[in-house]
Protein backbone atom coordinates (compact mmCIF):
# COMPACT_ATOMS: atom_id res chain seq x y z
CA UNK A 1 0.00 0.00 0.00
CA UNK A 2 2.76 2.48 0.94
CA UNK A 3 4.58 1.78 -2.34
CA UNK A 4 1.37 2.60 -4.22
CA UNK A 5 0.96 5.82 -2.29
CA UNK A 6 4.58 6.80 -3.00
CA UNK A 7 4.01 6.08 -6.68
CA UNK A 8 1.02 8.41 -6.90
CA UNK A 9 2.77 11.08 -4.86
CA UNK A 10 5.69 10.98 -7.29
CA UNK A 11 3.23 11.61 -10.11
CA UNK A 12 1.61 14.49 -8.22
CA UNK A 13 5.00 15.94 -7.36
CA UNK A 14 5.80 16.38 -11.04
CA UNK A 15 2.51 17.94 -12.10
CA UNK A 16 2.58 21.60 -13.12
CA UNK A 17 -0.48 22.47 -11.04
CA UNK A 18 -0.22 22.84 -7.28
CA UNK A 19 -1.37 19.90 -5.18
CA UNK A 20 -1.24 19.62 -1.41
CA UNK A 21 -2.78 17.40 1.28
CA UNK A 22 -4.53 18.79 4.34
CA UNK A 23 -5.44 16.68 7.36
CA UNK A 24 -8.61 17.08 9.43
CA UNK A 25 -6.93 19.73 11.61
CA UNK A 26 -6.14 21.89 8.58
CA UNK A 27 -2.42 21.11 8.66
CA UNK A 28 -0.50 20.54 5.43
CA UNK A 29 0.97 17.04 5.19
CA UNK A 30 2.14 16.96 1.55
CA UNK A 31 3.28 19.71 -0.82
CA UNK A 32 4.24 19.20 -4.46
CA UNK A 33 6.64 21.10 -6.70
CA UNK A 34 3.79 22.87 -8.50
CA UNK A 35 2.61 24.36 -5.21
CA UNK A 36 6.13 25.55 -4.47
CA UNK A 37 6.46 27.14 -7.90
CA UNK A 38 3.09 28.85 -7.60
CA UNK A 39 3.34 30.24 -4.06
CA UNK A 40 7.08 30.62 -3.47
CA UNK A 41 6.89 28.36 -0.39
CA UNK A 42 8.93 25.15 -0.26
CA UNK A 43 7.66 21.96 1.38
CA UNK A 44 9.96 22.70 4.32
CA UNK A 45 8.21 26.05 4.80
CA UNK A 46 4.68 24.66 5.00
CA UNK A 47 4.46 20.98 5.94
CA UNK A 48 3.04 20.64 9.44
CA UNK A 49 1.61 24.17 9.44
CA UNK A 50 -2.01 25.23 9.13
CA UNK A 51 -2.91 26.39 5.62
CA UNK A 52 -4.84 29.42 6.98
CA UNK A 53 -1.77 30.70 8.83
CA UNK A 54 0.30 30.56 5.65
CA UNK A 55 -2.04 31.67 2.88
CA UNK A 56 -4.63 33.84 4.66
CA UNK A 57 -7.11 33.20 1.79
CA UNK A 58 -9.31 36.17 0.84
CA UNK A 59 -12.38 36.55 -1.31
CA UNK A 60 -12.49 39.18 -4.06
CA UNK A 61 -13.60 41.82 -1.54
CA UNK A 62 -10.61 41.23 0.75
CA UNK A 63 -12.52 39.25 3.40
CA UNK A 64 -10.58 36.49 5.19
CA UNK A 65 -12.20 33.17 4.23
CA UNK A 66 -10.70 31.36 7.22
CA UNK A 67 -12.51 33.71 9.58
CA UNK A 68 -15.92 33.09 8.03
CA UNK A 69 -18.35 30.24 7.67
CA UNK A 70 -17.50 29.92 3.97
CA UNK A 71 -13.94 28.67 4.41
CA UNK A 72 -13.68 26.37 1.36
CA UNK A 73 -11.44 23.71 2.90
CA UNK A 74 -13.37 23.61 6.17
CA UNK A 75 -16.57 23.17 4.18
CA UNK A 76 -15.12 20.11 2.45
CA UNK A 77 -13.86 18.70 5.73
CA UNK A 78 -17.36 18.99 7.19
CA UNK A 79 -19.46 17.99 4.17
CA UNK A 80 -17.11 15.53 2.40
CA UNK A 81 -18.19 17.08 -0.92
CA UNK A 82 -16.17 18.60 -3.76
CA UNK A 83 -15.95 22.39 -3.60
CA UNK A 84 -14.59 24.99 -6.02
CA UNK A 85 -13.84 28.64 -5.27
CA UNK A 86 -11.96 31.65 -6.60
CA UNK A 87 -9.74 33.26 -3.96
CA UNK A 88 -6.62 35.28 -3.28
CA UNK A 89 -3.77 33.71 -1.32
CA UNK A 90 -0.59 35.26 0.05
CA UNK A 91 2.59 34.55 -1.94
CA UNK A 92 5.82 34.15 0.05
CA UNK A 93 6.99 37.51 -1.34
CA UNK A 94 3.92 39.17 0.13
CA UNK A 95 1.73 39.90 -2.88
CA UNK A 96 -1.74 38.45 -3.28
CA UNK A 97 -2.22 35.78 -5.92
CA UNK A 98 -5.60 34.98 -7.51
CA UNK A 99 -6.17 31.24 -7.81
CA UNK A 100 -8.93 28.83 -8.67
CA UNK A 101 -9.13 26.11 -6.03
CA UNK A 102 -10.76 22.73 -6.49
CA UNK A 103 -11.04 20.83 -3.20
CA UNK A 104 -11.94 17.16 -3.07
CA UNK A 105 -12.13 14.65 -0.19
CA UNK A 106 -9.84 11.69 -0.85
CA UNK A 107 -9.55 8.49 1.19
CA UNK A 108 -5.82 8.13 1.61
CA UNK A 109 -3.75 6.24 4.21
CA UNK A 110 -4.97 8.38 7.11
CA UNK A 111 -7.93 10.07 5.42
CA UNK A 112 -6.08 13.18 4.26
CA UNK A 113 -7.80 15.56 1.87
CA UNK A 114 -6.33 16.64 -1.45
CA UNK A 115 -6.53 20.28 -2.50
CA UNK A 116 -5.89 20.88 -6.20
CA UNK A 117 -5.04 24.46 -7.14
CA UNK A 118 -5.78 25.07 -10.82
CA UNK A 119 -4.68 28.37 -12.39
CA UNK A 120 -3.64 27.47 -15.91
CA UNK A 121 -6.90 27.61 -17.83
CA UNK A 122 -7.10 30.10 -20.70
CA UNK A 123 -9.50 32.25 -18.64
CA UNK A 124 -7.11 32.51 -15.71
CA UNK A 125 -5.91 36.08 -14.94
CA UNK A 126 -2.45 34.68 -14.23
CA UNK A 127 -2.32 32.93 -17.62
CA UNK A 128 -3.46 36.08 -19.42
CA UNK A 129 -0.96 38.21 -17.53
CA UNK A 130 1.88 35.80 -18.35
CA UNK A 131 1.03 36.12 -22.04
CA UNK A 132 0.98 39.90 -21.72
CA UNK A 133 4.33 39.99 -19.94
CA UNK A 134 5.89 37.88 -22.68
CA UNK A 135 4.58 40.36 -25.23
CA UNK A 136 5.89 43.29 -23.20
CA UNK A 137 9.32 41.70 -22.88
CA UNK A 138 9.47 41.20 -26.64
CA UNK A 139 8.56 44.86 -27.13
CA UNK A 140 11.08 46.01 -24.48
CA UNK A 141 8.28 47.93 -22.79
CA UNK A 142 8.28 46.30 -19.37
CA UNK A 143 9.75 47.61 -16.13
CA UNK A 144 12.82 45.51 -15.25
CA UNK A 145 12.24 45.64 -11.48
CA UNK A 146 8.53 44.84 -11.20
CA UNK A 147 7.98 43.03 -14.51
CA UNK A 148 4.89 45.10 -15.34
CA UNK A 149 4.60 47.65 -18.15
CA UNK A 150 6.88 50.68 -18.11
CA UNK A 151 5.94 54.33 -18.51
CA UNK A 152 6.37 54.30 -22.27
CA UNK A 153 3.92 51.44 -22.71
CA UNK A 154 1.38 53.19 -20.47
CA UNK A 155 1.70 56.39 -22.49
CA UNK A 156 1.12 54.50 -25.75
CA UNK A 157 -1.89 52.70 -24.25
CA UNK A 158 -3.34 55.97 -22.94
CA UNK A 159 -3.04 57.60 -26.34
CA UNK A 160 -4.79 54.64 -27.98
CA UNK A 161 -7.63 54.62 -25.42
CA UNK A 162 -8.15 58.38 -25.81
CA UNK A 163 -8.42 57.97 -29.58
CA UNK A 164 -11.03 55.23 -29.07
CA UNK A 165 -12.92 57.51 -26.69
CA UNK A 166 -13.02 60.31 -29.25
CA UNK A 167 -13.96 58.05 -32.15
CA UNK A 168 -16.25 55.46 -30.59
CA UNK A 169 -17.08 56.84 -27.13
CA UNK A 170 -15.51 53.81 -25.40
CA UNK A 171 -15.25 54.83 -21.72
CA UNK A 172 -12.22 54.21 -19.55
CA UNK A 173 -10.71 55.45 -16.32
CA UNK A 174 -7.26 55.64 -14.81
CA UNK A 175 -5.83 55.26 -11.32
CA UNK A 176 -2.67 57.02 -10.15
CA UNK A 177 -1.28 55.01 -7.22
CA UNK A 178 1.55 55.98 -4.88
CA UNK A 179 3.02 53.85 -2.07
CA UNK A 180 2.61 55.65 1.25
CA UNK A 181 5.73 56.51 3.30
CA UNK A 182 8.01 54.71 0.85
CA UNK A 183 11.06 56.84 1.69
CA UNK A 184 10.72 55.75 5.30
CA UNK A 185 10.81 52.10 4.20
CA UNK A 186 14.01 52.67 2.22
CA UNK A 187 15.60 54.60 5.07
CA UNK A 188 14.65 51.98 7.66
CA UNK A 189 15.20 48.71 5.80
CA UNK A 190 17.38 49.62 2.82
CA UNK A 191 16.72 49.83 -0.91
CA UNK A 192 16.76 46.04 -1.34
CA UNK A 193 13.69 45.69 0.87
CA UNK A 194 12.21 48.77 -0.81
CA UNK A 195 12.52 47.03 -4.18
CA UNK A 196 10.77 43.95 -2.77
CA UNK A 197 7.95 46.15 -1.49
CA UNK A 198 7.52 47.67 -4.96
CA UNK A 199 7.38 44.20 -6.47
CA UNK A 200 4.83 43.11 -3.87
CA UNK A 201 2.56 46.09 -4.51
CA UNK A 202 2.80 45.86 -8.29
CA UNK A 203 2.12 42.10 -8.27
CA UNK A 204 -0.93 42.48 -6.02
CA UNK A 205 -2.34 45.20 -8.26
CA UNK A 206 -1.54 43.38 -11.51
CA UNK A 207 -2.99 40.07 -10.31
CA UNK A 208 -6.18 41.83 -9.17
CA UNK A 209 -7.02 43.46 -12.51
CA UNK A 210 -8.96 42.12 -15.46
CA UNK A 211 -6.87 40.65 -18.27
CA UNK A 212 -7.57 43.61 -20.58
CA UNK A 213 -6.67 46.34 -18.08
CA UNK A 214 -3.16 47.80 -18.15
CA UNK A 215 -0.90 48.65 -15.21
CA UNK A 216 2.53 50.21 -15.47
CA UNK A 217 5.20 51.71 -13.27
CA UNK A 218 5.15 55.45 -13.85
CA UNK A 219 8.30 56.14 -11.87
CA UNK A 220 9.73 55.47 -8.41
CA UNK A 221 6.90 54.21 -6.22
CA UNK A 222 4.15 55.45 -8.58
CA UNK A 223 1.88 53.29 -10.74
CA UNK A 224 -0.70 54.18 -13.39
CA UNK A 225 -3.54 51.80 -14.20
CA UNK A 226 -5.87 51.95 -17.23
CA UNK A 227 -9.32 50.54 -16.52
CA UNK A 228 -11.04 50.00 -19.86
CA UNK A 229 -14.73 49.39 -20.55
CA UNK A 230 -15.46 50.94 -17.18
CA UNK A 231 -18.57 52.88 -16.22
CA UNK A 232 -18.09 55.90 -13.92
CA UNK A 233 -20.11 54.36 -11.10
CA UNK A 234 -17.71 51.39 -11.00
CA UNK A 235 -14.54 53.46 -10.56
CA UNK A 236 -14.72 54.02 -6.80
CA UNK A 237 -15.70 50.42 -6.08
CA UNK A 238 -12.80 49.00 -8.09
CA UNK A 239 -10.28 51.52 -6.74
CA UNK A 240 -11.32 50.79 -3.16
CA UNK A 241 -11.02 47.04 -3.76
CA UNK A 242 -7.47 47.42 -5.06
CA UNK A 243 -6.52 49.70 -2.16
CA UNK A 244 -7.80 47.12 0.34
CA UNK A 245 -5.97 44.25 -1.33
CA UNK A 246 -2.66 46.12 -1.16
CA UNK A 247 -3.35 46.87 2.50
CA UNK A 248 -3.80 43.11 3.11
CA UNK A 249 -0.50 42.22 1.42
CA UNK A 250 2.41 41.39 3.70
CA UNK A 251 6.15 40.96 3.04
CA UNK A 252 8.06 38.67 5.40
CA UNK A 253 11.78 39.37 5.83
CA UNK A 254 14.46 36.78 6.48
CA UNK A 255 14.42 37.59 10.23
CA UNK A 256 10.70 36.89 10.41
CA UNK A 257 9.68 40.55 10.57
CA UNK A 258 6.69 41.49 8.43
CA UNK A 259 6.17 44.69 6.47
CA UNK A 260 2.84 45.95 5.24
CA UNK A 261 2.22 49.09 3.21
CA UNK A 262 -0.69 51.18 2.05
CA UNK A 263 -1.29 53.22 -1.09
CA UNK A 264 -2.95 56.51 -1.89
CA UNK A 265 -4.99 56.52 -5.08
CA UNK A 266 -6.34 59.21 -7.38
CA UNK A 267 -8.88 57.97 -9.93
CA UNK A 268 -10.75 59.70 -12.71
CA UNK A 269 -12.76 59.01 -15.85
CA UNK A 270 -11.21 60.10 -19.16
CA UNK A 271 -12.86 62.93 -21.06
CA UNK A 272 -13.03 63.58 -24.80
CA UNK A 273 -11.02 66.80 -24.38
CA UNK A 274 -8.26 65.07 -22.42
CA UNK A 275 -4.69 64.62 -23.55
CA UNK A 276 -2.39 62.03 -22.01
CA UNK A 277 -0.76 64.76 -19.93
CA UNK A 278 -4.02 66.33 -18.70
CA UNK A 279 -5.50 62.95 -17.76
CA UNK A 280 -2.46 61.81 -15.79
CA UNK A 281 -2.07 65.23 -14.18
CA UNK A 282 -5.68 65.15 -12.93
CA UNK A 283 -5.28 61.66 -11.47
CA UNK A 284 -1.96 62.69 -9.91
CA UNK A 285 -3.59 65.70 -8.19
CA UNK A 286 -6.35 63.44 -6.87
CA UNK A 287 -3.71 61.09 -5.49
CA UNK A 288 -2.12 63.99 -3.61
CA UNK A 289 -5.58 64.82 -2.28
CA UNK A 290 -5.67 61.31 -0.79
CA UNK A 291 -2.26 61.98 0.78
CA UNK A 292 -3.50 65.30 2.21
CA UNK A 293 -6.57 63.62 3.72
CA UNK A 294 -4.44 61.10 5.62
CA UNK A 295 -3.14 58.46 3.15
CA UNK A 296 -4.48 54.97 2.43
CA UNK A 297 -7.47 56.59 0.71
CA UNK A 298 -9.06 56.93 -2.72
CA UNK A 299 -10.01 60.30 -4.21
CA UNK A 300 -12.05 60.30 -7.41
CA UNK A 301 -13.44 62.77 -9.92
CA UNK A 302 -16.13 61.61 -12.29
CA UNK A 303 -17.50 64.83 -13.75
CA UNK A 304 -15.84 67.83 -15.34
CA UNK A 305 -15.04 70.38 -12.69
Amino acid sequence: MLETVDFYREILDNLYDGIFFVDTDGCITYWNKGSASLTGYSATDVVGRNYCDIFKPLDKHGNNLCESSICPIRRVLESVQVNEVEAYVCHKEGHLLPISIRIAPVREVDRHFVVAVEIHSSSSPRYAMRQRLEELQEMAMHDPLTGIANRRFVEISLAARLEELRRYNFPFGIMFTDVDNFKQINDTYGHGVGDRVLKMVSATLAHSLRSFDVIGRWGGEEFVTLLVNLQPEDLLRLSERLRRLVEKSMLTLENGQTIGVTVSIGATIARVVDTTDSLVERADKLMFESKRRGRNLVSIELEEG
